[in-house]
């Protein structure tokens, strides 16, 4: 008995003091072992990592143990009793990251209950090896990716390596650098405010207020009560803006866009900055006469077009396994990636939603997903369902009729059945239009609409008509 005693001992000292890396997680994902191997291959000791959880992430810090524990987390496969070899981007202390992969061995008890998983690193294996899955190989690509953007561009949490998204990256370094007005161009979905917040936290007024305006949804009054109120904030005040961000600036009201310019051309040193977002160019609005052409020229100085989510192909997996990774944050559950099949159905798909569709997709098939990987099966009706519809062609080619009077029937139509689904409610109607409360009067009256509900109270004015 003494002599295994002794000979377990000495095993353990052995493991401790190898230079072979170990380390092991117990079945909490806690990091219970990590052995001098470990240590001098990545720089931190074991006091600075013990008894932390590593889950399915990455990070974009990769100096911070955060990184590392990253690194180490085992595929959710290891936890169903898989032995499983991934690729890993190895954080390290104070050394660039290293390519590895790291060999998982599920420990389990006698009714094969996995228990805890042992990880041996093994340094310098680049590229990947192909009998790894894809899925595994993702995660190691994603965690290089955020690394190269964090060095590059200051920023890890914008994904992108298509060329027009590597564009936009420059662009946004470049904003970071001034205080001139910023105009975001670009369809719902694709992380306009997103980018907006990163500019303001890393200027200049990063301690004032980050105030978003929504100028489709809120009402003309709120604009201009806050916007009159933005203007004459104190220095001292304690909720002092320091950018104001008007999303969907194509529908500010007219009346109220001299108090933006006013805002912009103040003097005083510590006015908020102004960043703007439209799903369209705004030249439009100078030709309707709808916004103001000092306002127009201000807003377009500088001006960055965020790509749809159709048109950066080469970002849809990356951006996927991100999304997918951060919901593993802090979860008991962990999946490691998506199967083959679902990223097919993913590649045929148009995304009118773009990120945030993505975001929302990716959530609601991690709910439902029960195993290590996302599949088809676990993919919403809504979305398998869009799918098959955009694979549907078009229809048969319409005879062909006299343009204005047909643009005037839909105009007519489509005004007539939001004024419906409004209940008469101006306002509402020009929100369903896409149009301003002004221009949905003057094409009322310029096609004869008559009002259906005279007796309404004025929604614009708060009075009652006469």
């Amino acid at each position: 008995m003494t002599k295994h005693v002794r000979t377990t001992r000495r095993l353990e000292v052995w493991l401790k003091d190898t230079s072979v890396a170990l380390f092991v997680l117990n079945a909490h994902r806690r990091l219970v072992f990590f052995n001098a191997g470990c240590e001098q291959l990545t720089g931190w000791t074991p006091a600075d990592v013990l008894g932390q959880v590593c889950d399915y992430v990455t990070e974009a810090e990769v100096h911070q143990p955060a990184a590392l524990l990253a690194s180490l987390a085992a595929p959710a496969a290891v936890w169903h009793g898989q032995t499983t070899t991934a690729p890993v981007f190895l954080a390290r202390r104070e050394h660039d990251p290293v390519s590895c992969v790291i060999h998982f061995y599920p420990l389990t008890d006698a009714d094969q209950k996995v228990q805890a998983a042992l990880g041996i690193i093994q340094q310098a294996v680049s590229p990947a090896p192909e009998s790894i899955p894809h899925s595994l190989r993702l995660h190691a690509e994603l965690a290089a990716l955020r690394s190269s953007l964090r060095q590059e561009f200051d920023e890890g949490s914008l994904i992108g390596r298509s060329p027009s998204m590597r564009r936009v990256l420059g662009q946004l370094k470049l904003a970071q650098q001034s205080s001139m007005p910023l105009l975001f161009v670009g369809e719902e979905g694709t992380g306009r405010r997103q980018m907006a917040r990163l500019i303001h936290c890393s200027g200049p007024q990063n301690r004032s207020a980050f105030v978003p305006l929504d100028c489709r949804r809120l009402p003309a009054n709120h604009l201009e009560t806050t916007l009159q109120r933005l203007a004459t904030a104190q220095q001292s005040d304690i909720l002092q803006p320091g950018t104001v961000y008007l999303e969907h600036v194509e529908q500010l009201p007219r009346e109220i866009q001299s108090l933006v310019l006013e805002l912009i051309e103040s003097k005083d040193p510590s006015k908020p900055r102004v960043i703007a977002a439209s799903h369209r160019s705004l030249e439009s609005l100078i030709e309707s006469d709808e916004m103001l052409n000092d306002l127009y020229f201000a807003l377009t100085s500088l001006t960055i077009t965020v790509p749809p989510l159709r048109n950066r192909p080469e970002d849809l997996e990356p951006l996927a396994q991100f999304f997918l990774e951060e919901l593993n944050r802090g979860d008991s559950r962990q999946i490691s990636g998506f199967h083959e099949d679902v990223w097919r159905q993913f590649r045929r798909y148009n995304w009118p939603g773009n990120l945030r569709e993505l975001r929302a997709v990716v959530t609601e098939a991690r709910q439902t997903c029960s195993g290590t990987l996302i599949e088809p099966d676990h993919l919403s009706f809504g979305f398998r369902a869009g799918v098959d519809g955009q694979s549907i062609g078009p229809n048969a080619r319409k005879r062909t009729m006299p343009l204005d009077p047909l643009l005037i029937q839909v105009e007519r139509e489509q005004i007539e059945l939001a004024l419906a689904e409004a209940r008469q409610n101006k306002a509402k109607a020009a929100e369903l239009l896409g149009i301003t409360r002004p221009r949905l009067y003057r094409r009322m009256e310029a096609l004869g609409i008559v009002d259906d509900d005279p007796d309404q109270p004025n929604l614009d004015t708060g009075t009652m008509p006469p």
